[in-house]
């Protein structure tokens, strides 16, 4: 009687082991344990004036939010860099305003045309000579490097978050795991370009809209 008691534990034990694992396994794919999400089928605005702005090349698919209700911080995908570009030039208000979008839901559209600074830039580091990999350099209107990203260094890098993708992006992790590591716009911008950037969703819009403001 014993016996069959110790293998009843068993068998419920095992179960229990089981249904966990399923349920952290489900967990991670859907995202839940994650604290930021990707809004990859929203649209971006920047707001300004009372009057939203579209910002493209910069889409929502590169765009990282907290899940947190206020307080969001904005991340970017570092490995899209050559948009990161466009958030510099927004910050120091280096942009015309377009006519207004055939897109109702926008005022116009920003042209960034008018600058030629080059804030972001990327240089190519060699392990060997046949194995290489980038870093990218951010500057401020100066040319002065705020900051470095290395992928090799981002167990210590504050302003680095890794969001995973999701099964409601699809799920498609890619083989470069650096292309998971986004830029936390916030607090760079904050820290190093005393710049405030608000971030909020309008999930009937089904859009992201972003401001900077200096502090």
């Amino acid at each position: 009687m014993q016996r069959l008691k110790k293998k009843r534990t068993i068998v419920i034990t095992s179960i229990l082991v089981v249904l966990a694992a399923i349920l952290l396994t489900l967990g991670v794919i859907f995202g839940v344990f994650q604290r930021q999400e990707v809004l990859d089928e929203y649209d971006v605005a920047y707001e300004m004036n009372g009057k939203l702005y579209d910002v493209f090349p910069i889409s929502s698919t590169d765009i990282g939010l907290d899940k947190k209700k206020e307080n969001k911080h904005l991340y970017f995908r570092v490995n899209s860099y050559y948009n990161l570009e466009y958030f510099f030039r927004i910050a120091y208000n280096q942009f015309e305003l377009n006519k207004p979008s055939a897109d109702k839901s926008f005022a116009g559209k920003l042209d960034y045309r008018v600058a030629d600074n080059a804030y972001v830039t990327q240089e190519d580091v060699f392990r060997t000579k046949k194995d290489q990999y980038a870093v990218y350099s951010f500057h401020n209107k100066t040319g002065k490097e705020i900051y470095r990203y290395d992928p090799e260094n981002t167990s210590t890098d504050k302003y680095v978050t890794r969001i995973k993708p999701t099964i409601l992006q699809g799920y498609k992790k890619s083989d470069i795991a650096s292309y998971d590591d986004f830029l936390d716009i916030t607090k760079l911008f904050q820290d190093k370009l005393n710049k405030n950037v608000d971030v909020r969703v309008d999930d009937a819009k089904r859009m992201v809209i972003f401001s900077i403001k200096d502090n």
